[in-house]
């Protein structure tokens, strides 16, 4: 407790930890969900395969994917089929993207400058 560790220590080892994983937490689901791309349907136009395909694969810095299991770049697979084991979801993205390249959607802005190109073009 504070009382007994102090407010320093409390807010370095819970209080800036939990804020720090849930901003990641956050802007990594945003980023997976929101872009310029994705395309907005009314009820006429919209069905269960195009809704699976409204999120985006993003290019995630290598150990950063690996760290995740590729669920940035691999986003859109899980999104078709939430049962795909994540070992995988780089071969069934890939077949995605064959099968479908009308719906598959894919953003190449490196990540660190995803997020100002997100918030800047989608409002």
């Amino acid at each position: 407790s504070a009382s007994v560790a102090g407010i320093a220590k409390v807010l370095c080892v819970y209080a800036l930890p939990l804020t720090f994983t849930n901003v990641w937490l956050v802007l990594y689901t945003w980023l997976q969900h929101t872009d310029v791309d994705v395309p907005h349907y009314d009820d006429e136009d919209w069905n269960w395969v195009k809704g699976a395909f409204l999120t985006i694969d993003r290019p995630y810095w290598g150990i950063l994917d690996f760290l995740h299991h590729r669920i940035g770049s691999t986003h859109v697979a899980h999104h078709v089929n939430h049962t795909i084991p994540h070992y995988h979801a780089e071969k069934a993205t890939k077949a995605l993207k064959e099968a479908f390249p009308h719906l598959y959607l894919y953003d190449p802005t490196p990540v660190h400058k995803a997020p100002w190109r997100v918030l800047t073009k989608c409002l």
